[in-house]
């Protein structure tokens, strides 16, 4: 802490007086503060929002890795990685992960794996460190070139105290570069078990699905309609013909019953009609005017009549 003030002496009592006019931090607690004023203003900007943190891919194709050459950091991330995933592939990226070539260091090997389309995620490691030793992964432009990268990022920085800014913008960050490893990368030993499993389980499932159809299916074939199935076809053929013969016998009844009452239905028209009347003996006598005549004392002489008899009709003359 800089103060910066003036001093007072009062002669006559001895007195010495310091007033002070500025107060400013130096070393940390300096730079804490700038760091956290830059982490402020990123987060007002947007650069830094949890919200827009992409998903690690299950099983990627190519891991990129920023790190310094031959450094434990390296070292772990491939041994773990490796020992989970023989098949994994690596896109290396050294740089100084301290000091003034630090930074631009970083933002350029983020810059080149981010292009390259094999890469699907990247991790930036380091076996932790002093804390000033790590200042250049809280550098603004280290920050922002991994907040704008397409490509998701992981952060094993290994720092828990005063963690750098660069852990507020990765999609993920990891204590250590060993947790990195076994988060980028499932274990394959442990995949595989776990497939298996599934795979007994369908397997029994299926084995108990075909047995219980076999028993159903011996069930089935056990019934007497399928060791002889001409029995069941010959009784409902029996049943057939007993059911027609009973059709034909109630239709021939029907029938018969209405032919009877139409024929009693067509005498008692016939006896009832014009026709039978004539046929008893009586005549239907018209005048020229073709009316019929019930009445003789109505009748003038001379009129001439029409006598309709049974069979054909005679012209006369009343007298």
């Amino acid at each position: 802490m800089i103060i910066g003030g003036k001093l007072n002496f009062y002669a006559p009592g001895g007195k010495l007086s310091f007033n002070v006019t500025s107060m400013r931090k130096v070393g940390m607690g300096d730079l804490l503060a700038q760091l956290e004023a830059l982490r402020a203003k990123l987060r007002a900007e947007g650069v830094i929002d949890e919200t827009k943190r992409q998903p690690l891919p299950f099983l990627p194709k190519r891991i990129g890795l920023i790190t310094a050459q031959n450094s434990d950091a390296e070292k772990d991330v491939l041994k773990n990685v490796l020992e989970r995933f023989p098949d994994a592939q690596f896109e290396f990226a050294y740089v100084p992960v301290q000091g003034e070539g630090c930074a631009p260091a970083v933002v350029e090997a983020i810059a080149k794996l981010d292009a390259n389309p094999d890469v699907d995620v990247i991790i930036i490691a380091r076996g932790g460190g002093a804390f000033l030793d790590l200042i250049g992964f809280s550098d603004e432009r280290v920050v922002r070139a991994a907040a704008a990268a397409k490509t998701p990022i992981v952060s094993a920085i290994g720092h828990e105290a005063d963690r750098p800014i660069l852990d507020d913008v990765a999609d993920f960050r990891a204590s250590t570069p060993t947790d990195a490893a076994k988060n980028v990368v499932p274990d394959v030993a442990e995949e595989l078990y776990r497939i298996g499993e599934v795979v007994n389980r369908i397997v029994m499932r299926i084995g108990h699905y075909v047995t219980s159809q076999s028993d159903f299916l011996t069930q089935v074939l056990s019934r007497p309609i399928m060791t002889n199935p001409y029995v069941f076809l010959d009784e409902k053929q029996q049943e057939l013909e007993r059911t027609l013969d009973e059709l034909r016998g109630e239709i021939a009844r029907n029938v018969e019953r209405e032919t009877a009452e139409h024929s009693t239905r067509e005498n008692m028209l016939r006896s009832l009609s014009p026709q039978s009347t004539l046929d008893r003996g009586y005549s239907v006598v018209r005048d020229s005017a073709g009316h019929v005549l019930n009445d003789g004392s109505k009748v003038k002489t001379g009129t001439k009549l029409n006598i309709r008899l049974a069979k054909g009709e005679i012209e006369a003359t009343s007298n």
